[in-house]
């Protein structure tokens, strides 16, 4: 028989935490609560429910309760596991739809994206945030909608797969990079999310996105230099030839030479080339360490 699971990372969620343990309690055979250093009863009263609660003595961090998740549904041997937050912004009406995609589709993770409904995402700038951060995770060879969805659904192969490193908000993109990497199937279902429910993250969303935005420049520079490094490169090379351009224009029309332009072109091209060749060595040294692992 299969073991199928719903895991929730909660902190302080107390005020909302009996609604969601119950609401996915209809749908699978266990539920489980990480709770992540909370002060208030949110374990408690998710125990007292029915849930198994692992604790973590200390606030660790999002991603460090996502990997707890996993390590979980492996201890327990579970054939699927949804996750979902504990703040009561998902609906555990979703969960049968998304084990059913798991089992119809072959697939081993199902996002469940606000982009594909008519969701209204509030404030309008998070939205803007999203793009960005779903680019960078495209860069990896992701195609998602919605890359920083917390409502996701894990076959087994996927349990076994993913090992979190990143115990904070990056987790949500570097499951996905992960599972591309293993050639997980990725599949998205639409959702639509709760915004009208406050202080659902103790974390600055401005914070947050510079924080996953900064650890996915870091990877991408370093498991894609010549990508990264190439894209960079060739940006400020075409920004310095335009200010080149605008030089030769003044020029020529008799106006002399602006010397700050001119010095901004060769800025621009120099450091353009030298990212250009940044990329092109750190990619060969990539390959050569790749080659090596191979091989040994």
């Amino acid at each position: 028989m299969s073991m199928i699971i719903a895991a929730m990372p909660a902190h302080n969620e107390d005020e909302r935490i009996a609604k969601v343990v119950l609401g996915a309690k209809k749908h699978v055979d266990k539920v489980v609560l990480v709770d992540d250093g909370s002060t208030d009863a949110t374990a408690e009263i998710a125990e007292a429910l029915g849930a198994l609660v692992v604790r973590h003595e200390e606030n660790r961090g999002y991603g460090a309760a996502l990997g707890t998740c996993f390590e979980t549904a492996r201890e327990l041997d579970a054939d699927i596991m949804v996750i979902l937050d504990s703040d009561g912004q998902h609906d555990p009406a979703y969960i049968p739809e998304f084990i059913k995609i798991l089992r119809t589709k072959g697939a081993d993770v199902v996002i469940g994206s606000r982009f594909l409904t008519r969701n209204e995402i509030k404030p309008k700038w998070r939205i803007a945030g999203m793009k960005v951060l779903n680019l960078f995770t495209r860069l990896h060879g992701v195609k998602t909608t919605d890359s920083q969805s917390g409502y996701r659904a894990y076959s087994r192969r996927a349990i076994e797969k993913i090992r979190i490193t990143n115990h904070d908000m990056g987790a949500s993109s570097e499951i996905l990079i992960q599972a591309k990497n293993h050639d997980l199937k990725i599949v998205e279902i639409p959702i639509t999310v709760r915004y009208d429910i406050e202080n659902t993250s103790s974390k600055n969303p401005w914070r947050h996105g510079f924080g996953v935005l900064g650890w996915l420049i870091r990877v991408t520079s370093e498991k894609r230099p010549l990508l990264f490094f190439g894209i960079a490169g060739a940006i400020l090379t075409i920004i310095g030839l335009i200010f080149g351009a605008n030089v030769l224009r003044i020029a020529n029309a008799g106006r002399g030479i602006a010397v700050g332009t001119a010095l901004m072109s060769v800025l621009f091209i120099v450091i353009g080339v030298f990212s250009m060749f940044t990329g092109l060595i750190l990619n060969a040294i990539r390959k050569g360490e790749e080659k090596n692992k191979r091989n040994g």
